[in-house]
């Protein structure tokens, strides 16, 4: 009988643990998938991916694909969603959010914090030349993928220090031209400049001892050089202009907008 009976249990034990197992891979913080476009092997990908670009640059990815905007423009939806379910990093709730909008056949990524210094309209515009193909045929996931790449790759050029954040650590460019650059740039590279210049002036000055033997008229003939006539003749005069834009930029080149929850976000879309 207790035989029989620990069986049941292992086996009650087992079934547990593979449908939480199952369930598990349905589970995406990340990925909102509304309308069961990506398989469970998809999204489980997808968020792997974006959970590795929030470790290694601060942002956090959402991805939302949806037929039921609540009655509000693509870009409304979007931000909304992004501010009221709690995403971001950081104080400034840092991060970008791609709305496939199955309705009006649209797509629009937002930004918030600094991915709206990061990501400017020239490169929203980038992304949704590389990703609305792939809208176009239907295919979802590699749309998705194509989103998160672009975000990895802008954020990783946007480094102009040579790290990037992790967490609470970070991670140095070890290539050759920033390794130059910074010996370049180092304040002891210039002070032994600086020493090896005055050696070099103060050898050559003292060798001399103090005589100088040329000037600029040593090899200049007596009476040579005469100015005999001095004017000014106008040439011609260049006038250009400019046109100053009035929409609201942040400084690195993203139009802004205020959401409904008072934030500021910035971004673009198209249709599909």
């Amino acid at each position: 009988m207790f035989k029989k009976l620990g069986i049941i249990i292992f086996s009650f034990i087992l079934i547990f643990l593979s449908s939480s197992q199952v369930l598990y891979a349905y589970e995406s913080n990340n990925v909102i998938d509304h309308l069961n476009f990506l398989t469970e092997e998809e999204v489980e990908e997808l968020q792997d991916l974006i959970d590795e670009v929030k470790e290694d640059y601060r942002l956090e990815l959402v991805i939302v694909i949806t037929d039921d905007t609540q009655g509000k423009s693509s870009r409304d939806f979007a931000d909304d969603y992004y501010d009221y379910n709690g995403y971001g990093v950081g104080s400034d709730k840092s991060g970008l959010l791609m709305l496939i909008n199955m309705d009006k056949r649209e797509v629009w990524i937002s930004t918030t914090g600094k991915a709206i210094d990061i990501f400017t309209d020239a490169k929203i515009d980038k992304m949704l030349d590389m990703i609305k193909p792939f809208l176009s045929d239907g295919d979802y996931y590699t749309a998705s993928k194509t989103f998160i790449d672009y975000t990895r790759m802008y954020s990783r050029n946007d480094s102009s220090s040579g790290y990037s954040s992790s967490g609470s650590t970070v991670i140095k460019d070890n290539s050759y031209m920033h390794r130059v650059r910074s010996y370049l740039s180092s304040p002891m590279t210039l002070l032994i400049a600086f020493v090896i210049a005055l050696v070099v002036t103060l050898v050559i000055r003292f060798s001399s001892k103090g005589s100088v033997t040329v000037d600029s008229r040593t090899y200049e003939e007596t009476g040579a050089f005469r100015l005999n006539i001095n004017q000014d003749i106008f040439l011609r005069e260049i006038t250009t202009k400019e046109r100053i834009r009035s929409d609201t930029h942040s400084g690195g080149g993203s139009s802004t907008h205020i959401g409904s929850s008072g934030r500021s976000h910035g971004g673009g879309g198209r249709s599909f």
